[in-house]
């Protein structure tokens, strides 16, 4: 059945939404458009659209995109809002399935739902959700500009896994030189590599200076907007990088660059030369590959040093981009 334009009225939204939401309130005790939540502490939040993915993983990256923002800054995810929508003649079907997957991604990371809206609207092609997630930051944290010359960069891979991961479910036939039909089904399916508050959370904040996740453009766009940041210069081992190895041989048959493959999932962290050690064991003892992949230096160039050579960094083509229009 389809779902009716407009607003999603009350019954509908005790069917096929409610019920599959953590929500911090009862919507019967109050059903207006707001609700209220306790809060003290200093306050973090991020905002999202989910659209450019197959459907049927909306609910997860619902959470997950925001989440992951939130979990860079240091915070802990609390609380998450939304707003629904989707063009005419969108099943009910989808929409319950989302829900019942954003419910169960939500609970997986202890996040309630805060509250939303849910509608149909002419002018739409694709459904999209925007989420804003709300968490609490300790009230020790060093800011961007703590980072100095000679503090090193980790990164936790498997880098550029989204790319292949995208295209193993919009256009398969494009890694089939490199998986057969079983390894690109799982592939297809596997979500675990995008959960990065489970890992980022726990981590002990004392030897981490700043975080930041890796998504559109890849790692040269987290690069250079670290950079930005703390106002310091990069150089990046190519070498040490803990790719996703099936994404580098793609790339190889396909002349695209690694470094500007799209790559949520995967995160940067920065911290002093003498902490890094026990950053990378906790990270590790999530079953994440990472490595020190770099260090920082004076001024705000950002080299890569591979095959011998240091050249600059520069921004290029997410091939990503390209198949977002195979997306039904």
């Amino acid at each position: 059945m389809s779902l009716p334009k407009g607003k999603l009225g009350f019954a509908d939204l005790e069917r096929l939404v409610f019920r599959h939401l953590p929500r911090i309130d009862d919507p019967r005790a109050m059903p207006l458009d707001f609700t209220e939540a306790p809060i003290s502490g200093r306050l973090i939040a991020a905002t999202d659209p989910v659209i450019g993915v197959p459907l049927e993983y909306y609910g997860f990256f619902a959470v997950h995109y925001t989440a992951t923002d939130v979990s860079m800054a240091g915070a802990v995810p609390h609380f998450l809002t939304l707003n629904v929508c989707y063009p005419p003649g969108t099943t009910e079907k989808w929409l319950e399935n989302t829900m019942r997957q954003l419910g169960s991604a939500a609970r997986s990371l202890e996040i309630r739902i805060l509250g939303g809206h849910t509608g149909g609207y002419d002018g739409l092609i694709h459904p999209f959700i925007s989420s804003t997630c709300l968490g609490f930051l300790p009230e020790k944290t060093e800011p961007p500009r703590s980072v100095k010359p000679g503090d090193v960069l980790i990164a936790a891979g498997p880098v550029g896994r989204e790319t292949l991961w995208f295209l193993a479910n919009v256009e398969p036939t494009t890694i089939d030189v490199i998986l057969d039909t079983e390894q690109r089904l799982l592939l297809a399916q596997d979500l675990s590599p995008f959960d990065v508050t489970s890992v980022a959370t726990p981590l002990s904040k004392q030897e981490i200076l700043l975080m930041h996740d890796l998504a559109e453009g890849g790692l040269t766009t987290a690069v250079t907007e670290l950079s930005k940041a703390t106002n310091q210069g990069l150089i990046i081992h190519y070498d040490a990088i803990p790719w996703d190895e099936a994404l580098l041989t793609l790339c190889e048959n396909l002349g695209w660059s690694p470094l500007h493959c799209s790559s949520f999932g995967s995160f940067l962290i920065v911290t002093r030369k003498d902490g890094a050690s026990d950053v990378l064991r906790e990270i590790k003892q999530h079953h994440r590959p990472a490595a020190i992949v770099g260090e920082f230096t004076k001024g705000q160039q950002i080299l890569l040093d591979h095959d011998g050579k240091l050249s600059p960094v520069s921004k290029g083509h997410d091939p990503y981009k390209d198949y977002t229009n195979r997306l039904a």
